[in-house]
């Protein structure tokens, strides 16, 4: 009834190989995806890091307070608001 001849013993010996390397196949396709997002991630990791280092310095400036039109202009470089008593 359940005859097990030799060609029956092969391919369920081929199927199970099949399988076995698939699933070792798999599992490195899956190492490399972590080793590359890992890379990916340190990259943008470093470039952010660049990034903030080499932001600009924000320098701060002093203001004063204009005497006609109460607007408070740069100490340093004060142009004229077109008003006639500006004193700038």
């Amino acid at each position: 009834m359940f005859g097990f001849g030799f060609s029956k013993l092969v391919l369920l010996a081929v199927v199970i190989l099949v399988i076995w390397f698939g699933f070792k196949y798999m599992g490195r396709v899956e190492e490399v995806r972590r080793t590359l997002k890992r890379a990916r991630d340190a990259a943008e990791r470093a470039q952010a890091r660049a990034a903030a280092r080499s932001a600009p310095k924000i320098v701060a400036e002093d203001m004063v307070k204009c005497r006609s039109c109460d607007a408070y202009v740069a100490a340093r470089g004060a142009a004229r608001c077109g008003r006639s008593d500006c004193p700038w």
